[in-house]
Parts: C-alpha cells; structure tokens; sequence
C-alpha cells in the first residue's frame, strides 16, 4: 500500500465513553424517542467500482472465476485472515473501507462489523440454485429442475453443505476478528418473494404468482423456513457485543435483530404483495425483537402495508437512481412517511445525489426522529467536504 493510498483512521477503544455514547445513539436510532436522534454515513461513491469478491487461498492466490461455486471453494481460513490484516484505503479515487463483503471499518456513526460474506447469495445456494462466479462477482441460475422437487425435499437445511459453512465462518470471525469487526448473523438474507423470484426465474415467478398461486405459496413456505433456520442458527452460535447485536447497516440493536429484504416487490401490485408474499416475510419480521427490511425506492408502493405492523422496527430504502420525472416528490413523501411511525434507513448516491446542495436539501426535508442517512458522493464532491462534515471519520476498535 502507498502512502498516498493511506487514510487517517482513529481507533477507539472499546470500553470507552466515545463508543458508548455512540452506541446510546444507535439504541435511540431503534427506539425513536421524540428529537433529533440522526445518525450519519458519508462516504466516495463505489457504485461504479464495485468491490470484487474473491475467494482467497491458503496459498496466498485468489479464485475470481468458477462456472459453479462449490462449498469446497471457500477457504475460510485465508479469507478470515484477509480481514484480520487488512487496512481501509483509497483506491482509485474511491475511499474502500469493505473488505470484499466480509467485513469493513467504521464509518461515521456506523460500527465496525464483519458476516459471512454479504455477496454470496446462501439461501439460494441452499436451495440449489447455480452460483457462479465471474470476474469475482456472483450470478444466480434459476433452479435447473422442477421447483416441485425443492417442496419435496422439504427444508431442512441445517446439515447441507451450504448452511455449514455460513455458520463456519460465523465461528472463525467471532474467534480470530470478533473483537475488532463484531459479528452479525445478518448476512444477504432474502426474502420469501426474492427467493421464489431466483428459483423459478423472474419472469416465471411473476406469471406463477397469477396463474399458480398455489405452488408458490408451497415454494414460499420452503423459502422461509428456510431463512428461519439460518436465523436461528446463527443466534444461537454468536453472542452479543457490549449487550448489543450487530446489524447489516453498522447500528448496534438493543436486541437480536434481523435483516431481510424484499427487491422484487417493485414487480407486483401491492394487492398481490399483501396476499401472497408478506404473511411469509412477517414471519422472518416477527422472528427477532428488531427488524430491517430493505426496499428499493422502486418498491416504496408496499411501504403503507408494511407501516401497519408494529413488529417492523425500520425500513431501509435504498434510493436508486435516477427518478422518473415528477418522481422524486413521491419518493420523499414516502420516506417521511415511513418516519411518522418507524426508524428509516436510506442509502442514497450518485447520480441521485447531485453534489452537496442535492444532500442538503434531501436532508432539510426529512424528520431527524430514528433517521440513518447513508450518503455516497463522487469522490471530488466527497474530497472537498469539511474535515467533521456529519458521518465522514473512518475508524476501527482497539
């Protein structure tokens, strides 16, 4: 690494009252006392450098390509210690504090935290989905038989191959990394409707759902049961950090929290999202005192649905980009919606997010009670921001 890659990165100790106030915030965050409890994420944009995922190797090369990912591939020794040595830097313009969806540092008000690895698609591989791996990116095959056979088998998914090993890495990051990068269970856990969506193929899922509701409704079972068990699983193998639980956006919930999503909600109506698709994903919201369901603003039409359950702690939206004409509008009353009756998390960049004015002016229109403001600006817009601009410092435990 150059030094002109280097970045200043504090270290905070973990005992101290910096981290336990911030963490006073994070609870404030979930629980929405009447104020401005904001938290704050600012950060150069990586939307068009994405960060790669490659399997790392006991012998110090790495796998970025394979027609098939097998079980046998990780080495999650050498991937764990790939974490434990590595360093946030700039790299190409772009400040990288991830490290390939394993881990990554502290940014702003959001903690230190290592998953399984949040590229990999698990519960689709559990299912028997096709992963491959393409210039360290993963791509999903729809199942290549009959979804039939999936229901038959049932969803007992504890003793697969795939299931082992997100629980293996669970167990290596709690005891070589877990100190410095806090472990969550949460990892890419999708929900019920997104992984019918990649068993049977979109358009396929998007015809059965009018014309064979019944199979889907059998296929949606298996595919909860299915998150549940991994849900489970891996909170009974992780204990909590300084009293809390580690959570896929970087808060510290007051309790074991879960994080799912529902991306392909913006294909349907929201008629048939009610009646097909969220009894199953209230029972993934309900499986955890705290919960996270992430949308795309693109699926902000099943918003007012999923505001009637108390069960629902936040939503995270991530906004994507750019709006339709006269969309914009829509999308910012939905977010102050949200924030009427839930904490909200929203993921926002370019070319959404047009320079500073842009963010302040988002900002100036939404209630600061429970609000989490992830922002990414183009690496000059982000250099020329005030050294304490809100959610900016890069950090690490210890």
């Amino acid at each position: 690494m150059t030094r002109e890659n280097k970045i200043m990165v504090e270290h905070v100790p973990v005992n101290s009252a910096r981290l336990h106030s911030l963490f006073a915030r994070h609870r404030a965050f979930w629980e929405r006392p009447a104020g401005d409890n904001a938290l704050f994420v600012t950060q150069a944009s990586t939307r068009l450098t994405p960060i790669p995922f490659l399997l790392r190797q006991s012998d110090g090369g790495a796998l970025r390509n394979a027609e098939r990912l097998r079980p046998d591939m990780f080495d999650v020794p050498a991937m764990v210690a790939e974490l434990a040595d590595w360093e946030p830097a700039w790299e190409g313009g772009v400040l990288r504090t991830q490290c390939q969806w394993l881990g990554h540092a502290g940014v702003g008000d959001s903690m230190p935290m290592s998953l399984a690895p949040g590229k990999m698609p698990w519960v689709e591989a559990m299912l028997g989905c096709p992963i491959a791996l393409v210039d360290g990116e993963p791509w999903i095959a729809p199942y290549p038989g009959d979804p039939e056979e999936i229901i038959q088998r049932g969803a007992n998914f504890e003793h697969t191959p795939w299931f082992q090993l997100y629980l293996e890495f669970l167990r290596q990051l709690q005891v070589r990394v877990g100190d410095r990068f806090p472990v969550t269970t949460n990892t890419l856990i999708r929900g019920p409707g997104d992984l019918v969506a990649a068993v049977m193929g979109v358009q396929a899922a998007c015809l059965a759902w009018i014309e064979r509701p019944r199979l889907m409704a059998r296929l949606l079972r298996i595919c909860t049961d299915a998150v549940l068990q991994m849900i489970e699983a891996g909170n009974r193998l992780l204990k909590p950090f300084q009293g809390g639980y580690p959570e896929t956006y970087g808060t510290l919930a007051p309790g074991p929290v879960v994080s799912t999503q529902d991306d392909y909600s913006c294909l349907i109506s929201a008629d048939m999202y009610k009646k097909q698709i969220l009894p199953y994903a209230r029972e993934i919201i309900q499986s955890r005192p705290y919960s996270v369901l992430h949308l795309h603003s693109g699926g902000l039409h099943i918003a007012p649905l999923l505001l009637e359950f108390p069960e629902l702690t936040a939503i995270e939206v991530s906004v994507d980009s750019p709006p339709a004409e006269g969309r914009r509008p829509y999308e910012v009353q939905m977010l102050r919606a949200i924030l009427e009756h839930k904490s909200l998390i929203v993921d926002i960049g370019p070319p959404y997010l047009d320079g500073l004015a842009d963010y302040e002016a988002l900002l100036a229109q939404l209630p600061r009670r429970g609000l989490f403001l992830r922002a990414s600006f183009e690496p000059a817009d982000y250099a020329a921001l005030p050294e304490d601009f809100p959610g900016r410092r890069v950090w690490l435990l210890g």
